[in-house]
């Protein structure tokens, strides 16, 4: 197979009406093996040329996780769900000797979605629907493929990561962000946070979001907390604070060659879901290109080291679970500035 030329948004193929798919490009990628499907994505963009030049982010050497707890979300379970909280056993073996296990979701806290997660809708009516680089539901349950498990044969995820900090750009130009209003985020907003951050974006760069919405969530009264997320809303009508589903946005994000992007926020959207009929950011990102979606990430330390340094870049590694077929895992990321 020939590799092809980067193409633009607009040069991407359509096989599912609507939805600019990468997966011809990224399979063209892989000329040493005929007939090899891709399992990356957008990861493809980190090559070990750009792990290197993400070494020049490293200033003092302080490394921050931006993983919370498993067990953070447990109290409001059934606003994110109904995914139940993490059971942690531990268990003695011998005198003097303990081990471990812990049953959970993959997406219960701090996450990577991986392509396996989300889909786009049919092609036709009562058609299937399709997954990154065209595997179909029944694929996703009777093999592996496309799986997190790829990720981490590739190395795992290692890369420049910027923080995009919109909680402090609105609220130092005046706006209260109210995180459970729906407010989307759209690109003339990510341009400008860029520009007063005095940061520029470069081709295998992992996007970090700060919403304000896990701030909220830390800070609020669990009584009030709780009432609000459970009680008066029922799952699947919260106005999450997010990221705009917009065709400008995806484009954005694929000519300049972003690797994945995360965010501290619900969905890594806005929602519910927009109605505009462009469709969701994890239907085009997980399912058409192949970009993977971080959410509910801790950003809170990650924000004031940058602002404390005036710089909001450093190095990204993150490593997934080595699960078979993952849908998705624990973000296990980490910065490095």
């Amino acid at each position: 197979m020939t590799v092809i030329q980067f193409p633009t948004y607009d040069e991407l193929p359509e096989p599912i009406p609507g939805y600019k798919c990468s997966w011809d490009y990224f399979n063209s990628l892989h000329t040493s093996s005929a007939g090899s499907r891709d399992a990356l994505g957008t990861l493809n963009f980190i090559t070990p040329e750009r792990r290197q030049g993400a070494l020049q982010a490293v200033q003092s050497g302080e490394t921050i996780s931006l993983d919370l707890p498993l067990g953070y979300f447990a109290p409001e379970a059934s606003a994110f769900g109904g995914r139940p909280p993490p059971k942690h056993s531990v268990i003695p073996v011998i005198p003097c000797c303990f081990e471990d296990s812990i049953d959970f979701n993959t997406q219960s806290a701090s996450q990577w979605d991986g392509f396996r997660h989300f889909g786009l809708p049919p092609k036709y009516k009562e058609g299937p629907c399709i997954y990154y680089n065209n595997w179909t539901a029944e694929d996703i349950k009777s093999s592996n493929e496309i799986g997190t498990d790829a990720w981490m044969r590739a190395g795992g995820i290692v890369s420049r990561g910027v923080l995009i900090d919109f909680y402090r750009w609105a609220e130092s130009n005046g706006e209260q962000v109210e995180p459970n209003g729906g407010r989307s985020i759209s690109l003339d907003d990510i341009q400008a946070i860029l520009k007063s951050q005095g940061t520029r974006v470069q081709p295998g760069d992992i996007l970090i979001f700060r919403t304000g919405w896990l701030k909220w969530y830390s800070g609020e009264d669990p009584y009030l907390r709780h009432s609000y997320m459970c009680d008066r809303q029922a799952p699947g009508t919260h106005a999450f604070i997010g990221v705009e589903a917009s065709r400008q946005l995806v484009q954005w994000l694929w000519e300049s060659q972003i690797a994945a992007v995360a965010g501290d926020q619900v969905a890594f959207e806005s929602t519910p879901f927009n109605g505009n009929g462009f469709g969701s950011l994890h239907e085009h990102l997980l399912g058409a290109i192949g970009c993977p979606i971080g959410e509910l990430w801790d950003t809170e330390a990650l924000a004031t080291a940058c602002e404390s340094r005036q710089s909001w870049t450093f190095l990204l590694t993150a490593s997934p679970l080595h699960v078979l077929g993952g849908v998705a895992s624990p973000a296990n990321a980490i910065a490095l500035l």
